[in-house]
This record gives C-alpha cells, structure tokens and sequence, in this order.
C-alpha cells in the first residue's frame, strides 16, 4: 500500500468517526501532514468530550486541537 492510499485511508476514517464526511480532503491532509499517531490520540480525545460540551462539531474540535498542537510545536522548536 502506498503513503497516499493509506493517508485516503486515514482521512477517510477520520472522516467517518467525526461524522465530517463533507471535509474529507482536509482529514487527507492532515493523514499526508501529520504523524498517525498525533491523529489517533487526538481522535480519542475528541470522541470522549459528551456532546453536550461539542460548541460546533467533532470536526472544528479536532482541527482546532490539531493547530494547537502545530502551533505550540512551531513556538517550542524556536528555542
């Protein structure tokens, strides 16, 4: 399988499990971009919030916390 199957493939479940179907691309990009593992674990986090506490959708949420991520990599490799 190649790094572009499996980062569709990723996407795709991301995707799915986000109930964000229509923003597929954009899970394929972050499945090209970032380390599956960053994925997965920000996936379990976003599952575990009750829905009551989800402000927009699963999908801003995930995204969010995914820049987040990027955004404190990006300020902690300029030290």
């Amino acid at each position: 399988m190649t790094h572009e199957s499996e980062s569709q493939l990723l996407g795709e479940e991301l995707a799915l499990a986000l109930n964000d179907r229509e923003n597929r691309s954009l899970y394929e990009y972050y499945a090209r971009n970032y380390p599956e593992s960053l994925l997965r674990k920000l996936l379990a986090s976003v599952l575990r919030v009750p829905n009551e506490r989800i402000k927009k959708s699963r999908g801003a949420l995930f995204t969010y916390l995914l820049k987040q991520y990027a955004h404190s990599k990006h300020n902690n490799g300029r030290n």
